[in-house]
């Protein structure tokens, strides 16, 4: 028997849509408002919006730093059986996050003039400025705390919330930025508060579904205390400061783009850009999906899983960055016309965009995945060189040489990723001085399987297979120095309870089972993964001790160290160290 992506293909599939949606729904707001403000009022309206863009990608960055820092905290905990410091993080995370908002709420008040100076130099813009970038600031508070159920709902097994919170979202800033630009005539003070309050509604409704004790993450006033923000800080720094590079791109490259072509090019950007902001459902939405299950992967030491998980992530990532580019390239006039714009001006940007995405998927994948398993420093550099770094250089580099500054996009992303394979290797090669040594471009350490200290392999939820699985885990176990007549206890007994879940939890017959064995220096330990249902049975174990069925599940407990049982992610792990 071997590891297969059976399993987490399901749960990938499973929740790739939901994330998706839910990053759509996310960054579509400001498509909204660009194509209400442009056909409502003029392109120099338009280049309000796109000057205001960094306002809005500073309260992702507070956002983000608090919602994904939180959740990949609260996977590694998932990951090593601790649901109860989990909900400890969700909750630290929450009360920073409303501190922040608080925060940006006063700016608004008071210094929005000083900010909406600093954004735009252009007195006829300068009012529109002011006024979207005010009601923003005042109506940080959903902006920032979106992130939770985004993150969280995926985490409590409850996907399909997700899209529903992000559809609620985008449907009624339509209908409001429809009310407030034609029937009230705000002008663009009407778009940004319509996307203040189409957000709100979305967060109420989300949180409303994390409203379920058993899932580890209802709203409690007690439990808003700043713990363990170090962890949630470390593990939300990338992401975080991917938004604070992207704001501080922005302001940099609409001075360049206003000096070169004043308000048409601005207007030009804001489409682009609004393209951007739809390609960030791939190139964020992929590895936001697999984020949960990886942080479960790297907390439990399961390499197979990381890698299987990866490369599904890349498939899937670069499949869906082809099909994009060659959509937005073939509706290039009809976004010009949407927009009212010449399609001249958008074809190039257009194109280049489509050549970028791909490249930009593969390093947002890499980059989630280094913050994800620790290595944070490296991960923060590759969210720098994507983000920051490589964009403005090759924007500034290649006017210089007569070439089209929208060229930046794809050369910027090839660079980025020829940089980070390079670094990987020069910390491969180091580590192999060390006690250490790492392995691939994913930087794992396989001494477990170069010891043949872990077995890893996926079934079918069969009683054969069941069977089958049962001898395999007592051979390995005695391979490793357990007893033979404890190894045959125990593998049976694991065979009764994989079977009595089979028949209670699942909810198909020959659904996927990730089995995963290991030896670490003082013990060993099980770990099952199935889908299905909730159910425990160590939990039914201590109600019925005296039920015949539970047989099997007392031997474990008699023979164990420690038992767990953890329902996340919309799947069982039971959890047996030996």
């Amino acid at each position: 028997m071997e590891r297969n992506s059976s399993f987490l293909r399901r749960e990938f599939n499973k929740a790739l849509l939901p994330v998706m949606g839910s990053v759509l729904g996310g960054t579509i707001n400001t498509l909204i408002d660009s194509a209400f403000v442009s056909r409502r009022l003029d392109a120099s309206a338009l280049a309000s919006v796109s000057l205001n863009m960094p306002i809005f990608l500073m309260l992702c960055t507070v956002g983000s730093l608090y919602g994904a820092g939180a959740s990949v905290s609260a996977t590694h905990a998932l990951g090593r059986n601790a649901p109860e410091e989990a909900s400890k993080i969700y909750h630290s995370g929450l009360f920073m996050a409303l501190l922040s908002s608080a925060f940006f709420m006063f700016l608004g008040i008071a210094f929005s003039d000083k900010i909406a100076t600093l954004l735009c130099h252009d007195p006829y813009l300068y009012p529109m400025v002011k006024d979207y970038c005010m009601v923003t600031l005042i109506g940080s508070l959903p902006y920032i705390l979106i992130y939770f159920p985004v993150y969280f709902l995926q985490l409590a097994g409850i996907d399909m919330y997700i899209s529903l919170t992000m559809g609620i979202m985008v449907i009624s800033d339509m209908i409001l930025d429809w009310l407030f630009l034609y029937v009230l005539n705000w002008g663009v003070a009407g778009a940004a508060l319509a996307s203040v309050l189409s957000m709100l509604l979305a967060c109420a409704y989300g949180f409303y579904y994390l409203q379920d004790k058993r899932r580890g993450f209802n709203f409690e006033l007690k439990k808003l205390r700043p713990r363990m923000v170090h962890a949630i800080i470390l593990f939300g720094s990338s992401s975080a400061l991917g938004s604070l590079q992207d704001a501080a791109k922005l302001l940099i490259l609409n001075w360049i783009l206003y000096r070169s072509g004043a308000a048409a090019a601005l207007a030009t950007w804001a489409v682009i850009n609004s393209l951007i902001e739809v390609s960030l459902t791939i190139t964020t939405g992929i590895p936001r999906t697999a984020t949960p299950l990886l942080g479960i992967y790297v907390g439990g030491q399961d390499n197979d899983g990381t890698r299987l998980l990866i490369r599904e992530e890349a498939r899937t990532g670069v499949m869906l960055s082809l099909i994009f580019g060659l959509l937005i390239i073939l509706l290039n006039q009809p976004i010009a016309l949407f927009f009212k714009l010449n399609r001249p001006l958008i074809f190039i940007p257009v194109v280049c965009l489509a050549v970028a995405i791909p490249f930009e998927t593969l390093i947002s994948i890499l980059g989630s995945y280094y913050n994800t398993s620790g290595h944070v420093l490296l991960s923060n550099f590759t969210m720098f060189l994507r983000t920051f770094a490589m964009p403005l250089g090759f924007a500034l580099i290649l006017p210089l040489f007569k070439l089209p500054i929208w060229l930046f996009m794809p050369v910027s992303m090839i660079c980025t990723l020829a940089t980070v394979y390079i670094t990987a290797k020069i910390i491969i090669r180091k580590s192999k001085k060390t006690k250490l040594p790492l392995n691939s471009i994913l930087l794992l350490d396989d001494s477990l399987e170069r010891n043949n200290k872990v077995m890893s392999f996926s079934i079918i939820s069969s009683d054969e297979y069941i069977c089958k699985a049962s001898e395999d885990i007592s051979e390995f176990c005695i391979e490793n120095q357990m007893e033979r007549k404890k190894a045959t206890r125990m593998a049976l007994a694991l065979e009764e309870v994989m079977t009595v879940m089979v028949r209670k939890s699942l909810r198909s017959q020959n659904a996927p089972v990730d089995i995963r064995v290991y030896v670490l220096e003082k013990s060993m330990g099980l770990n099952i993964m199935c889908f299905g249902n909730y159910y425990n049975p160590f939990e039914e174990a201590a109600e019925d001790p005296d039920n015949e069925a539970n047989m099997g599940v007392q031997m474990i407990n008699r023979i164990a160290k420690n038992c767990h049982y953890l329902y996340t992610l919309g799947f069982n792990i039971l959890a047996v160290d030996l």
